[in-house]
């Protein structure tokens, strides 16, 4: 459960902290106070699309911590998942410059918004006045009552993806059969052209390595033998030859080798004479067997270029090239037993079918059967919202096979008995359709495994004998989950246990909005404000409000 925000630079808001408690939180407040900005800091800590407009005007940056305790095995689950260290709290913050940059913080860990979303997804959930739009839209109807269901029908879901996998696995393997006789002609020829192409050039891996070093050489040689021949000439010939020079000199050295150091460098210097000489014969060989062959240039230049052009169709590497003949000769045996193969495919496609027409027969006679259970449970709470003689309906067609079964499922609805039943769009009313998604809202709450409900003027258009139901049934919520309201309504707000007034105010020439936690007098003073809609409450105003708490 959600127990406390802090808000900072947002919108009117120049800096906030509200604590929310367990039970029934009712947010008051005149219109355009600022109630409204709460659920937008709420849903912007919890990962909702960024918008710099919303930061306060001539400041720099917003930013948003909420604090949550009681966590579910859930999000203890997805936090360990992400190497989230907690307790039993989660401090979750994120902030906004004017340039864009957004930082979120996850019990101080720096996050990116998908884990945000992932931690968050089944902390809240909001219910506003124009999330009908999503009861409205037939597109829901059918996930609406599969999470109504629950995991009977995911596990049967699970297993038809499973099978929608094996489909289209399947159903790849047949196309790339080639479709029909002349396009697998046609395919038959090109495969057959690659393959000569590249068994024609008898690729060896590791061949173009050594053809571009023996062609390097080869461009090098006439240098080679001009420049080592030549130091060959200083080594090792004629008189002014090293090898001659050292020869002399070690002589001259060697009549006296009864000084010791003397000795030692005549031996050092004839150690000098054989390396020189081993090192000038190296070179004269290398001399030797040096000869510039235009015509093997031109062979290895011409196979350089036959290598190229396979890499350039059909790999980047020799190995690549290799390959992509392999994968070739196994398509183009795959299409020379085509007609095998697609007998083959297609008997094992049709026992998928025959597999996820059953599957989706069976999770079509369980939605069915979960259907009336759903209608009269929104039926029944929808009685008890004061709406007696409402009709609401589920209704099924049959569609293609598909990830969701086949079932085409529509809600259908009338208000009053003897009225013909239609789309919910096309026949239920603002408060009508406040009262049907306040009915759904507390037929799924067990389904949706959340620890607070935010509803946001749920009971807008509706007044009178119906408000004080709307209001039993938002006290009852709140015994199961906590429950953060935003409402205009008298009997609505006298059922809180606690209570938050947003005000607004001018301070320095800049509006300010405001909360602060009230209670005693100054929550039936606030009550008795919605009761009378002025600016002077009237005794009459105060006594209805104080008999509104005490029921």
């Amino acid at each position: 459960m959600l127990s406390s925000l802090s808000i900072s630079n947002l919108a009117l808001i120049k800096k906030s902290e509200i604590n929310f408690k367990k039970g029934f939180n009712v947010i008051l407040g005149q219109s355009g106070a600022g109630k409204s900005i709460l659920i937008d800091a709420l849903s912007f800590v919890l990962g909702a699309k960024q918008d710099r407009t919303l930061i306060r005007t001539k400041e720099n940056m917003m930013r948003v911590e909420a604090v949550f305790e009681n966590l579910s095995l859930e999000t203890k689950k997805i936090l360990k998942e992400q190497d989230i260290d907690f307790e039993d709290e989660l401090i979750i913050s994120r902030t906004l410059n004017t340039d864009g940059k957004s930082t979120i913080r996850v019990n101080g860990v720096l996050v990116v918004l998908k884990t945000l979303k992932e931690i968050t997804s089944n902390l809240m959930d909001f219910c506003g006045q124009h999330d009908n739009v999503g009861l409205v839209n037939e597109n829901n109807h059918l996930s609406i009552l599969d999470k109504f269901i629950g995991k009977d029908a995911f596990s049967i879901l699970e297993k038809i993806n499973i099978e929608c996998d094996k489909l289209s696995e399947i159903n790849g393997k047949i196309k790339s059969l080639g479709g029909d006789d002349a396009e697998r002609n046609r395919l038959k020829e090109i495969l057959e052209f690659q393959i000569r192409e590249i068994e024609s050039a008898n690729l060896v891996v590791g061949e173009e390595e050594e053809l571009k070093e023996r062609f390097k050489f080869i461009s090098s040689s006439e240098n080679i033998c001009e420049k080592v021949g030549s130091a060959v000439n200083k080594l090792d010939d004629g008189v002014e030859a090293v090898t001659t020079q050292l020869f002399e000199a070690k002589n001259l050295l060697s009549s006296f080798a009864d000084f010791q150091d003397i000795a030692d460098c005549q031996e050092r210097l004839n150690s000098c004479y054989y390396e020189i000489k081993d090192v000038a014969e190296i070179l004269d060989n290398i001399v030797k067997n040096t000869d510039f062959d235009e015509n093997e240039l031109e062979r290895i230049d011409k196979r350089l270029d036959e290598i190229k052009g396979l890499k350039r169709k059909y790999g980047n590497s020799v190995e690549e090239v290799l390959k992509f003949l392999d994968e070739t000769k196994e398509k183009l045996s795959n299409l020379e037993n085509s007609e095998f193969l697609l007998t083959k495919l297609t008997n094992e496609k049709n026992a998928i079918l025959k597999t996820l027409e059953e599957m989706c027969r069976q999770l079509s006679s369980l939605r069915q059967e979960k259907a009336k259970i759903l209608e009269e449970k929104v039926k029944n709470e929808l009685c008890d919202l004061q709406m007696k003689g409402t009709n609401f309906k589920v209704n099924f067609e049959k569609g293609e096979i598909g990830r969701k079964g086949f079932d085409v499922v529509k809600f259908v609805f009338s208000a009053n008995v003897g009225q013909d039943m239609k789309d919910l769009s096309k026949t239920a009313s603002g408060g009508e359709l406040s009262r049907l998604l306040l009915a759904f809202k507390s037929i799924m709450l067990d389904k949706e495994n959340v620890a607070t409900v935010v509803f946001d003027e749920i009971d807008s258009g509706i007044s009178g004998q119906t408000a004080g139901k709307v209001a039993q049934k938002l006290e009852k919520i709140s015994d199961f989950v906590q429950v953060i309201c935003i409402t205009h309504t008298p009997v609505v707000a006298s059922k809180g246990d606690e209570f938050i007034l947003v005000s607004k105010m001018t301070e320095n020439g800049e509006t300010i909005s405001q909360s602060e936690i009230i209670d005693g007098d100054d929550v039936v003073l606030e009550i008795a404000r919605l009761i009378d809609g002025g600016e002077v409450v009237s005794d009459t105003a105060i006594e209805h409000s104080k008999q509104l708490l005490k029921r």
